[in-house]
């Protein structure tokens, strides 16, 4: 139940309710509220006393007494921040290098002095906006808060100086200020200083500035004395202006807008008017309808997989989610469907293990996994740019990011799809054993042990290679899990397991399905062992310290593939061969022994 909902259900629970009865639920709710919240609780009451007692006639010269004071501190204040703007108020700033993190990795330092008080000011400025928006003077407590919030403060370093805004003085501890809490109080008194048709785009031109980066302007109907006015026609055009903003910006507040004041019909009604600017905001609506009506997710997430455009990447999120929906409702066949989806809008190797494992027959889908792959455009430098100098701030787009596809990604798809001898020819281009870093290499050989193990435990070499794949397929389990609902008692034990666990499950469900010639095997074998021989070399004659761990696991996981294959004292004999040809190479020994190498001196 969102806000909106559950104001509107206690407005019409408590409408009819006789003074007794509202005691008591009031009294009820007091011995449940958490001790941080009494002192505010009090203060609500209070406020709320004085609205409902306080005479007209004194009321009203009392308040003009008070705007007369306010008006001539807010005179003050402005003054002073003119000052600081001229720079006639400034910093002192004082730089160094501090080489505290190591002497190549220095950092430039200020230290600064503030003996004009420049901090105080923006202290009592925000104290003064408090004020203002409790006492109802909105007007002042908007000019008050656009010079606190837009002020830059100069500070002289004896060059060109440098300027710090409210952000800076409160991470350099030279002002007091909560800035989300006066954030709250400026919005807040901006929307009631503000006509009602004005008030969506003036908030946004607002947010859209780099000082209110994750602001929810939910927090903001709960901070004055008065309830805010207008809410529903307010909502409505704010919700409208957004769907026609782009950006990841106005589609966070789109989504959080959504989410908290629509009904489940108007949800979907806004999801598929956004869908070309903000697709995101379909996703979010699928994941909460599916928390309570599984069913009309999924057919909301179907309806979405058709308007999304196919080379968003969201829309790969999108399909995933009606996936769950979908196994939710009992409906296997549309689920496995929508996992194709998600590996069409969003094609990695992650999203095709997840078809070719879980999968009752991914042979079906052979072919148009084949046309994705084709059709995906590869990825260069100018691809995509995530980013666009929008409005105030240097606007994102990531929500409507394009699907594609790298060199490493195209490898891994190329091994996983089953072409194992285009993929080990793309291993055997690499003639040396340095500069294997960004090479397909780096993950080709740990794919190919795992591939040939026959066996069902993986010993200490393989383990690592299984770890090397983990990382060089950017894999992790709950990427991998999304798509596949699972019972409560199953999330819970899901919940245990690492993404090493998770990738070792899969990749064995993949590789059962998997069909390799003793032929073809010997060959890679072969292949394997001169690769793995040639880096060893050159790491351990080349004294790369850092990398001994590394070779030695290859070592090892190759010994544990032919002695899992039949070869006795396979990996015994590897490693004890290596210490014979570096004997003087004490630490490549260490590592060897940590891998499993017999310790073989005289006792």
């Amino acid at each position: 139940m969102n806000l909106r909902e559950f104001t509107e259900t206690v407005d019409r629970e408590t409408k009819e309710m006789s003074r007794e009865e509202l005691w008591l639920l009031v009294h009820s709710l007091v011995r449940k509220m958490p001790k941080e919240a009494r002192e505010e609780f009090l203060d609500l009451i209070g406020r709320v006393r004085k609205i409902e007692t306080e005479d007209g006639d004194i009321h009203v010269l009392a308040r003009e007494r008070d705007r007369e004071d306010i008006h001539a501190l807010v005179t003050r204040l402005e003054g002073q921040f003119h000052e600081i703007e001229k720079g006639t108020l400034a910093l002192q700033a004082d730089g160094y290098e501090d080489y505290s993190s190591g002497y190549w990795d220095s950092d430039w330092v200020y230290e600064y002095e503030d003996p004009k008080g420049i901090g105080q000011i923006f202290e009592q400025a925000d104290r003064l906006i408090q004020h203002c928006v409790n006492e109802g003077f909105y007007e002042e407590a908007v000019k008050l808060f656009n010079l606190t919030v837009g002020t830059e403060v100069y500070a002289d370093d004896g060059g060109d100086g440098i300027t710090l805004g409210l952000r800076e003085l409160v991470r350099e501890h030279l002002a007091s200020v909560d800035c989300e809490g006066l954030i709250m109080c400026g919005l807040y008194a901006v929307y009631q200083n503000t006509e009602p048709e004005k008030r969506a785009q003036e908030l946004y031109n607002y947010l859209n500035n780099t000082f209110f980066t994750g602001t929810r302007l939910e927090a903001m109907l709960s901070v004055g004395r008065e309830e805010l006015e207008g809410q529903e026609m307010f909502w409505k055009s704010w919700i409208r202006l957004l769907t026609d903003k782009p950006g990841d910006t106005a589609g966070g507040y789109l989504e959080e807008a959504v989410l908290f004041q629509c009904t489940e019909e108007e949800m979907i009604e806004a999801a598929h008017k956004a869908a070309s600017l903000h697709p995101g905001l379909y996703l979010a609506v699928v994941e909460r309808l599916a928390e309570n009506d599984a069913a009309c997710a999924l057919d909301t997430g179907r309806t979405a997989l058709k308007e999304v455009d196919v080379t968003y990447k969201i829309r790969g999120s999108i399909a995933l989610a009606t996936a769950e929906a979908a196994l939710k409702t009992g409906e296997r066949k549309l689920a496995e469907q929508c996992w194709l989806e998600a590996f069409k809008s969003d094609t990695t190797a992650v999203n095709y293990l997840r078809i070719a494992a879980e999968c009752e027959k991914p042979e079906l889908y052979r072919k148009e996994l084949m046309q994705a792959i084709h059709s995906c455009q590869p990825f260069s430098n100018d691809s995509y740019s995530g980013n666009s100098d929008y409005g105030h701030r240097y606007e994102s787009y990531r929500e409507t990011s394009r699907n594609f596809i790298d060199d490493k990604e195209k490898f891994l798809l190329c091994f996983l799809r089953g072409d194992f001898d285009a993929a080990m020819e793309k291993c055997t281009k690499v003639k040396k054993g340095l500069g294997w870093t960004g090479h397909v290499i780096k993950c080709g050989i740990p794919l190919f042990l795992l591939l040939l193990l026959q066996s069902d435990t993986l010993s200490a070499g393989c383990r690592e290679q299984l770890k090397t794949v983990v990382f060089e397929m950017r894999f992790q389990k709950e990427n991998y899990e999304k798509g596949l609902y699972k019972e409560a008692e199953s999330q819970e034990k899901s919940v245990k397991h690492e993404d090493m666990d998770i990738l070792e499950e899969a990749f064995s469900k993949w590789k059962a399905r998997q069909v390799i010639s003793a032929d073809q095997a010997e060959k890679y074998l072969v292949q394997l062992n001169r690769l793995i021989d040639m880096r060893v070399k050159a790491i351990v004659s080349g004294q790369h310290r850092r990398h001994y761990a590394s070779v030695a696991a290859l070592a090892a996981a190759l010994g544990e593939v032919k002695e899992s294959r039949g070869e006795s004292f396979a990996k015994d004999r590897i490693l004890l061969d290596y210490r014979a040809e570096f004997p003087r190479h004490s630490s490549f020994h260490a590592e060897l022994r940590a891998y499993g190498m017999p310790n073989t001196k005289k006792r």
